[in-house]
C-alpha cells in the first residue's frame, strides 16, 4: 500500500530541510510571511496572537543566515524594511531565498494528499 504524506507532514519535512533547529513559533511565522509578504511587524503579531518581543525574535532568526548562524543575509529568509508610505513603519518581506523557500513549500502542499478523503 502506498502511503502520501498529510499537507501539514509535508510542510513540517520541508522546514525541517530549512533549519532542523526552527522553532514551531518560528516556522508559523515564517508562513504566516508568505502568505502576507509585505506585512508590518505588529499586524504579524496580532494575527498570530503573540507577544512583539516574541515575533521580533522569531523575525530575528529569519533574517540571519540559517545555515552557518552568519549574521549576513545571504541566507536570510526575510528582512525588515521601511513601509513606502510611512518610513517609521517596517514591514516584513521575502529575500530571493524566502521566495524560493515559498514556493518550494506551495509545490509539497500541491503534491502532499490530505490524510482523509473527501
Amino acid at each position: 500500500m502506498q502511503r502520501y504524506p498529510s499537507t501539514a507532514l509535508a510542510i513540517t519535512q520541508a522546514l525541517l530541510k530549512i533549519n532542523p533547529r526552527m522553532s514551531l513559533r518560528t516556522a508559523a511565522a515564517l508562513l504566516t510571511i508568505c502568505e502576507n509578504e509585505g506585512i508590518s511587524q505588529a499586524e504579524l503579531s496580532y494575527l498570530m496572537g503573540e507577544a512583539p518581543c516574541a515575533i521580533s525574535r522569531a523575525i530575528d532568526e529569519l533574517s540571519r543566515d540559517v545555515e552557518e548562524g552568519r549574521g549576513d543575509a545571504a541566507g536570510a529568509l526575510v528582512e525588515r524594511r521601511a513601509w513606502t508610505q510611512d518610513a517609521r513603519l517596517r514591514v516584513v518581506q521575502l529575500t530571493p531565498r524566502g521566495r524560493a523557500i515559498r514556493d518550494l513549500l506551495n509545490s509539497q502542499i500541491e503534491a502532499a494528499r490530505p490524510i482523509v478523503a473527501a
